[in-house]
């Protein structure tokens, strides 16, 4: 009962960083979203005959940019549209800024998957192996190194004799464990990694 409970808890120990989660998913984060959002509506309301039109040209009103609300319409539109190419429609131009950003970004996954707005490899595989790739890919999972920091394990050592079992050496070094084609294993799916992956890789 204690072993399954240990196992249990370790199990849900497996927090993936917050900010990789957009592009191992592949939705752009919340912000960019309700950027591309506002400024699409406000493109429509700039259009005489809309019912937002008259909020959003009008600036003299103070009412306007004090609405209840964290992130008001027309002062946010408004600003987007300053500031927005007016030949790029507002999906694209938020597709833009999101690889822009995440060129910038200074995360190990970056080189994993170095573009956004297209689907990660393997975000079509069951739970599990999904769930063992972005593991591999984010180097946070039931690796021993991890667990010893948790204080989820007495020792970092992997069973194969390394004095850390880390993700880097779970890929490369590991001769009980390691797949077949290493970093591939993060990039690459090819057949055998895709094997790999759904049967042979141990619950990490």
């Amino acid at each position: 009962m204690i072993n399954d409970a240990l196992r249990i808890v370790t199990v849900c120990l497996r927090p993936t960083p917050v900010d990789n989660f957009p592009t191992l998913t592949d939705i752009q984060p919340a912000e960019l979203r309700r950027s591309g959002d506002t400024l699409s509506l406000g493109h429509r309301a700039m259009e005489p005959g809309h019912l937002l039109h008259s909020e959003l040209t009008h600036t003299s009103s103070a009412d306007v940019w004090h609405l209840k609300s964290r992130h008001p319409f027309v002062p946010a539109a408004q600003q987007l549209i300053s500031f927005s190419d007016n030949n790029i429609c507002a999906a694209q131009q938020a597709d833009h800024q999101w690889n822009a950003e995440w060129v910038d970004n200074p995360t190990r996954l970056r080189i994993l998957i170095p573009d956004t707005g297209t689907q990660p490899s393997g975000i079509t595989f069951p739970r599990r192996a999904w769930i063992q790739l972005n593991c591999l890919r984010t180097s946070v999972g039931r690796f021993c190194s991890c667990l010893y920091k948790w204080g989820m394990a007495s020792s970092a050592a992997c069973e194969c004799g390394a004095e850390e079992q880390t993700t880097n050496q779970f890929v490369f070094q590991c001769p009980i464990h390691r797949p077949l084609h290493g970093l591939h294993a993060r990039t690459v799916l090819d057949d055998e990694t895709t094997e790999w992956l759904l049967n042979t890789c141990p619950e990490i």
